[in-house]
């Protein structure tokens, strides 16, 4: 980013130097410096408040007080060019730190003629200035309202430096300094932006993004249990198939450093005392919706579709045959039930997931398996006019290490 003074200084070109140009050019160039204005302007605000939340922090580490001190936010001064929006911001963002930051043990008081013109006639003359440069006349008024100190805030761009100035006084005649702190950041660094109520060091917080950094590598291991519940028989005589429990376990690669598209591939395996055992192997592909980047601090909506290979083996694989499997064939056929049926069918899974924090998921899909149109246990719970039809609704939840 350019340095700050050197965009201001470009924004201060006379009117006068823009005629010896063409109309289309002269626009094009004021559209181009007030997009360029809007940048540093913004970029200096992000730096004005990472040296606020780095003052008050100090405070809550060291307080000046020993008590609970009331103090009068008495002057915020800003750069040259950034007007009393950039010291009302300032204003706003240090009340709001020094109310949610109670350890600071300051309290901020209100006082309307601390920043009013004040007119004081004395035997030696008469002296019109601001209320908190002449602290005798506010007591005499009493308008102290119980604040015996006074905070300034000065804001200066030096060369690409931002540099802030607090001093806190006490409002006595000489306005003695009781405290004062400076610090500087280069306006080419980003800031931190640490959470006002969670104040901490740079370096803690520096730590928190690499940790945070650090957990998204491109390579996961999902964990996922899934519940896959198959639609009713269409013959009513039919044994409907019950709710399989599948355990999944597999590895998730970010295809995009934003991981707005993730692909897994994944083994499951599901288990029945007595009744079937059954392995999945699968892949799927996921779209991030909510945005194009995976967030740290909120869900990600996922869309995904798949493919499976699903084995059963067991009694429990009847129900994907092409058979109907009533009582009464069971007790027919005992010789044949000893025989170990099996069913291995492929899938194509459709769904939604919601991530938080790239660590736990819950997803939701319908699956469907076309090799078992023709099982007469298995219905669909979704047909597209007999084209595409889903048997199965399924949900997930997901584990990533």
């Amino acid at each position: 980013m350019r340095p700050a003074l050197l965009a201001l200084a470009l924004a201060l070109v006379s009117s006068s130097s823009w005629a010896a140009v063409a109309p289309e050019v002269a626009e094009a160039q004021r559209a181009q410096m007030e997009k360029l204005r809007a940048e540093v302007a913004g970029q200096i605000q992000l730096q004005a408040y990472d040296l606020l939340d780095e003052l008050v922090y100090g405070w809550t580490q060291q307080p000046v007080f020993e008590l609970e001190t009331p103090v009068v936010l008495a002057d915020v001064t800003v750069p040259v060019g950034f007007g009393s929006g950039l010291a009302a911001l300032i204003e706003n963002h240090f009340a709001n730190l020094v109310v949610k930051n109670p350890r600071t043990r300051l309290t901020l008081a209100h006082c309307p003629q601390c920043t009013a013109v004040m007119v004081h006639s004395g035997a030696k003359g008469t002296i019109v200035s601001r209320g908190v440069d002449q602290p005798e006349a506010l007591a005499a008024a009493g308008a102290l309202s119980g604040a015996r100190h006074a905070i300034f805030l000065d804001f200066e761009a030096e060369g690409s430096a931002l540099v802030l100035r607090a001093r806190i006084t006490s409002l006595e005649p000489a306005l003695p300094i009781i405290h004062a702190r400076t610090l500087t950041t280069s306006t080419s660094s980003p800031a931190l932006l640490r959470s006002g109520d969670q104040l901490k060091s740079a370096t803690e917080a520096r730590k928190e993004y690499l940790d945070a950094l650090q957990g998204r590598g491109v390579f996961t291991v999902p964990m996922r249990i899934a519940v896959r519940s198959y639609g009713p028989p269409s013959n009513g005589t039919a044994v409907a198939a019950m709710p399989f429990i599948w355990l999944q376990v597999g590895t998730e690669m970010a295809l995009t450093q934003a991981r707005a598209w993730t692909g897994t591939i994944s083994a499951g395996v599901t288990w029945m005392p007595q009744l079937h055992t059954g392995f999945m192997a699968q892949a799927r592909i996921s779209r991030l919706l909510t945005g194009s980047v995976a967030s740290l601090t909120r869900p990600d909506l996922y869309v995904f579709v798949g493919g499976s290979v699903i084995s059963i083996h067991g009694q429990g694989a009847r129900v994907f045959q092409n058979q109907v499997l009533n009582l009464e064939d069971v007790l027919s056929n005992i010789p044949q039930l000893l025989v170990q049926p099996h069913a291995t069918f492929a899938a194509f899974p459709i769904g939604l997931e919601l991530r938080v924090g790239n660590r736990i998921g819950a997803s939701v899909f319908l699956e469907s398996a076309p090799a078992l149109d023709n099982a007469p246990s298995v219905g669909a719970h979704l047909n597209l006019l007999d084209i595409l039809k889903f048997h199965t609704v399924g949900a997930e939840v997901t584990f990533c290490f």
